[in-house]
């Protein structure tokens, strides 16, 4: 599918996943799902915001195809579809940083061993400037996992 332009630069670079028929095990998904990733351009920095299941590393790097630098990846919280490709991604871009919640920085190092060196946690109503946009985090616990953050 590739990149999506939905504004100035801010494009959707997620992945389809067609064949996942069911959401946590209790409601029905006919038409599969996405995993929905977002790269986020300011004048100064470069912000991915979720990954996804590691199955589909090798369709989000075609859709980040032409992006030479992520400054930071964010992370909404540490379940596998939205943080799974997050060591992959960590090495493919050596000079990013990861941004996420001190709860979601305890979850990411027990399951996916992320080195300390390699986080930055962020605190609800933070915000990190790209240069000419800006990232603001809220806390929002248990609107999915207890660490989840927008």
């Amino acid at each position: 599918m590739g990149k999506i332009a939905i504004k100035n630069d801010i494009f959707w670079v997620g992945v389809k996943d067609p064949t996942r028929k069911v959401f946590d095990g209790l409601l029905p998904l006919p038409q599969g799902t996405t995993y929905n990733s977002y790269l986020v351009c300011g004048s100064e920095k470069t912000a991915l915001i979720d990954t996804c299941e590691p199955e589909f590393l090798d369709t989000l790097l075609d859709n980040l195809s032409g992006t030479k630098k992520i400054d930071y990846i964010v992370s909404h919280h540490a379940e596998q579809d939205h943080s799974g490709s997050i060591p992959h991604l960590l090495e493919k871009f050596p000079g990013s940083t990861l941004l996420c919640l001190q709860k979601n920085k305890e979850f990411l190092q027990d399951l996916m061993h992320i080195p300390d060196n390699r986080i930055q946690v962020v605190a609800d109503g933070e915000e990190i400037s790209l240069g000419n946009k800006t990232i603001r985090f809220m806390f929002c616990p248990w609107v999915h996992w207890p660490e989840t953050a927008f």
